[in-house]
């Protein structure tokens, strides 16, 4: 059985409150010299809408100014009676934001499309080629066993290398188209990496997504389909009171803080991922109960011990803590109900009093 523990007080006994600096850019900066994530966030500020993954990525998009089809979208709701609301952004999103990714990848496939039908190309050259010199090579030797003169075999060797001529030509522009296509094979390869990582990446922090998540563990688990794993689930304590307090820019800090202390301190293989909001997932394979338990409260402990001072006015931002659900997987079991278990486990540690690691039975 994996016991639960618990450590509810902060550990900030004997520290330098400036030894574990983070420097958050000020808020009145003017817009176009802030972070474009808090860029973001204060253009939802402004509109009254919700700090959704959604509606973050259709903000991010919009003052990027990369998406002519989005933008013309926003400033026409803008300019109309209704606004801007969760629905239109989320209508928006489907029409230019996964509407465009889809064309990216459809793009991807006509490319890869046309590659592929040059290879057959040069496939069929090849063959022709090698059937007109056999057949050359197959008539020459034929007149070679008939040629009774000098004159005779010259002409047989003439013909013979003017097929080898020909053939060596031919094997020549090949060898040129291929290794062209082989530098167009790899940069769609690299172009298809980072679709495929856009896709599977939260921009914010650069773990991975919700959806990677999903991708990432469920390639886990088919490939260690009877081994041992941990999951840790991670919330940040009291999270709204900071972007109340201080404001969405600073919360992004805050996020991106737990992020970086997160993959800092997680092992090779784990997997680690932002799952929404201010809440986060570390995937363990092969880790026990004790391990992955010891490895929530080294988290969580570094995370209370993070002293983070804002630049423009010094104001030093009050310590911030997470709390931890920990469980471990049981035989065959799938992830999904791995996740469950580890985030009753979480809602445990929140209504427990919070700052503490709490680990499924």
């Amino acid at each position: 059985m994996c016991k639960s523990a618990g450590e509810p007080n902060y550990p900030r006994n004997g520290l330098n409150p400036n030894s574990e600096l983070d420097m958050i850019p000020s808020q009145t900066n003017e817009s176009e010299g802030r972070d474009p994530g808090a860029r973001a966030l204060g253009f939802l500020a402004d509109h009254r809408l919700a700090s959704t993954p959604v509606n973050y990525w259709v903000a991010y998009d919009y003052l990027g100014g990369d998406n002519a089809r989005l933008d013309s979208a926003i400033d026409e709701a803008l300019a109309s009676a209704v606004g801007l609301d969760d629905f239109v952004m989320r209508e928006i999103y489907d029409q230019h934001v996964s509407g465009e990714s889809f064309r990216r990848f459809h793009g991807m496939g006509e490319d890869i499309d046309k590659l592929l039908s040059g290879l057959l190309d040069d496939v069929r050259t090849v063959d022709r080629c090698t059937s007109d010199f056999r057949a050359s090579l197959t008539e020459n030797i034929t007149r070679l066993d008939k040629a009774q003169d000098p004159a005779g075999l010259r002409t047989v060797a003439q013909n013979l290398l003017q097929a080898s001529v020909a053939a060596n030509a031919s094997n020549a522009a090949l060898q040129k188209d291929l290794e062209a296509t082989e530098q167009e094979a790899q940069r769609l390869r690299n172009e298809l990496d980072n679709h495929r990582r856009e896709a599977m990446t939260d921009p914010l922090t650069g773990l991975l997504n919700r959806r990677g998540m999903e991708i990432e563990t469920a390639r886990m688990f088919d490939s260690r389909p009877g081994s041992d794993a941990a999951m840790l689930v991670i919330d940040i304590d009291h999270f709204k009171k900071v972007n109340d307090t201080y404001g969405h820019a600073v919360g992004d800090v805050v996020i991106r803080k737990v992020a970086e202390t997160m993959a800092e301190m997680a092992p090779g293989e784990a997997v680690t991922a932002r799952f929404g909001g201010e809440e986060f997932v570390m995937l363990l394979p092969g880790a026990s109960c004790d391990a992955a338990r010891t490895l929530a409260e080294k988290v969580r402990t570094a995370i209370a011990r993070l002293r983070l001072i804002r630049r423009h006015d010094k104001l030093a931002i009050a310590p911030f803590t997470i709390s931890v659900g920990v469980a471990i997987r049981a035989p065959e079991e799938a992830v999904t109900a791995l996740f469950d278990r580890a985030d009753k486990a979480l809602y445990e540690a929140k209504h427990g009093g919070r700052n503490r690691v709490i680990a499924a039975s």
